[in-house]
């Protein structure tokens, strides 16, 4: 096992089938999060992709199980989620963690927005205004975020349209409400100190990892924070090696408290403890836990 800058890299589910079964089997409740994009559907990330036929029946299947919670986790808002994934039973973490939706309930919202929304506005509506000349671009208000897409343009001319848009929020946040992320052609800025990981550490207050099991799947740098914060609520991870790596004193039958899956076709270096390649191998994993659920739980 490689570590780079803290980070392991996982090792495949395949060489850790197992500890699935041995997880289940000593829990009396289990929740899973699984990120949308890249994670149950592949594609665009601005398209309305719908989950496969099997992903959506093995979704309802592990819903219907008693002691069996199942979350999507998304930027993408709860409405459109629940649009594209109609499945009863199901609950949503949408625009990555400010908005929440208990199966069968409204959304709420954990963090108060008032302040920033009326700040993001803002800069959309400044922002516009620059762009009015600049071809295939687009801004996307999400609430509690503005994501800037700059796929399609020039290398030199995207430099210039994420510089222009940068100095924007800047002047305009004078009290540093907002952070900004960059991905591959798109920009964007959000509401600061609350992540991924933040919200997973909400939802996780009150469960105790002694009796349950928490499993997150993902795929992106920010569920990276979601890694992090469930290995930190199951006690995994602190002082002594994650039970995933083999070691003299490896053991075989540990238990874990929480599952952590990074999507990836190639390992890289990861908070996550296991790696499946690509959304095929997720739906294997919705397959195997349905299975091993309808015996042990």
């Amino acid at each position: 096992m490689l570590k780079s800058m803290g980070l392991e890299y996982p090792r495949h589910l395949s060489e850790e089938v197992g500890v699935l079964s041995r997880a289940l089997g000593g829990a009396i409740s289990v929740r899973l999060f699984l990120d949308y994009d890249g994670t149950l559907v592949s594609g665009p990330r601005d398209a309305p992709l719908r989950p496969s036929k099997g992903v959506l029946e093995k979704l309802k299947q592990l819903c219907k199980a008693e002691g069996f919670s199942v979350f999507i986790v998304s930027g993408r808002s709860v409405e459109e989620l629940r649009s594209l994934v109609d499945v009863p039973g199901l609950g949503f973490i949408g625009r990555r963690g400010f908005e929440i939706a208990m199966p069968g309930l409204p959304v709420f919202l954990p963090v108060d927005t008032s302040a920033a929304t009326e700040l993001i506005h803002h800069i959309e509506l400044e922002m516009s205004g620059l762009l009015h000349s600049v071809p295939d671009t687009q801004l996307e208000n999400r609430g509690y975020g503005l994501v800037l897409h700059t796929r399609g343009l020039a290398g030199e001319v995207e430099r210039e349209v994420v510089q222009r848009f940068a100095e924007l929020v800047s002047q305009l946040d004078a009290l540093r409400i907002l952070e900004m992320f960059y991905g591959d052609g798109t920009v964007e800025v959000r509401i600061a100190g609350w992540s991924k990981g933040d919200v997973l550490s909400h939802m996780l207050a009150n469960a105790n990892p002694d009796l349950d099991l928490t499993i997150y799947v993902g795929d992106d740098v920010t569920d990276e924070d979601a890694f992090a914060a469930v290995e930190r609520w199951s006690g995994e991870n602190t002082d002594m090696e994650p039970w995933f790596m083999i070691s003299d004193d490896y053991d075989g039958d540990h238990i874990p408290g929480a599952i952590t899956i990074l999507v990836t076709e190639k390992p890289r270096p990861s908070l996550a403890s296991l790696f499946v390649r690509d959304t095929d191998e997720v739906y294997d994993l919705l397959s195997s836990l349905s299975a091993m659920v309808a015996v042990v739980l």
